[in-house]
């Protein structure tokens, strides 16, 4: 099987996001991949997979099961399956997000988008 290029596009939505290999409500066997940014914001979310975060620039924090980590450029932080998360960036942040495989399309909860 030849490799697979997903080209760069903009970014764009609520959290300025492009997804590289996009989510879909159908599922996917593989991994999803998004490029995010959280300018003085915070976001919540809810997987029914692992979601792995890779901080490309700037400073995250992430809490689950009320246990709050900061995670600095170059670093990776990973929110189990079925765990609420909350990333927050005072400041700013770049993030890749990855998510595991959702073979059968099982819904995310999302709890929104907030400035701080």
């Amino acid at each position: 099987m030849p490799p697979v290029v997903h080209p760069a596009g903009d970014r764009g939505g609520p959290t300025r996001s492009h997804a590289f290999i996009p989510a879909t409500a159908e599922g996917w066997q593989t991994v999803a991949l998004t490029e995010w940014e959280l300018i003085g914001e915070e976001w919540v979310d809810e997987h029914p997979f692992d979601e792995i975060t890779y901080v490309l620039a700037g400073t995250l924090y992430v809490t689950c099961d009320d246990v709050t980590v900061e995670v600095t450029a170059g670093s990776v932080v990973r929110v189990p399956a079925g765990s609420t998360g909350t990333y927050s960036a005072p400041d700013r942040a770049r993030m890749l997000a990855i998510y595991g495989p959702n073979p059968d399309g099982r819904p995310t909860r999302i709890g929104g988008l907030r400035k701080l």
